[in-house]
């Protein structure tokens, strides 16, 4: 497995992605972008984007990039959170939704129209999820 936020993170995610999750089954044949950005990235407490762009279900586009934007993409949302928040998310031990609801994450963008993709996001993340299992040590997640 490799680090997360990392460019291996960047494109194992994108082989795992595209190897193992049906457009139409796993995906709904969603159409949507996002930003999700992360801040207090340890150790040098900056923040990261990344960029994941689905069309039809597939993936099209997804970067990763030092700083709180990737001006040349224009997201449908936007989600901003903490190194530790999105550690929990990408732990497993926080779903998307909840940490929505609980504002450990912020959220830019129609709320009722991600609620709508809540699963597809989510299956995303297991994804992801399954090539990432190192993290930075950083503060506690806020």
């Amino acid at each position: 497995m490799v680090k997360f936020l990392s460019d291996e993170w960047i494109e194992y995610g994108k082989e795992y992605i595209r190897r193992n999750l049906d457009p139409a089954k796993d995906l709904g044949n969603l159409t949507t972008s996002l930003h999700g950005v992360i801040e207090h990235v340890p150790p040098t407490d900056s923040t990261t984007t990344f960029y994941l762009e689905l069309e039809n279900g597939q993936l099209s586009d997804f970067i990763l990039r030092v700083g709180a934007t990737i001006p040349e993409k224009t997201p449908v949302f936007v989600i901003t959170g903490t190194y530790g928040a999105y550690r929990d998310i990408f732990e497993g031990k926080v779903g998307t939704a909840m940490a929505i609801l609980k504002n450990r994450i912020k959220l830019k963008g129609s709320k009722v129209e991600a609620l709508k993709i809540i699963k597809q996001l989510d299956g995303l993340i297991d994804a992801l999820r399954k090539v990432t299992d190192e993290f930075e040590e950083g503060p506690s997640p806020s």
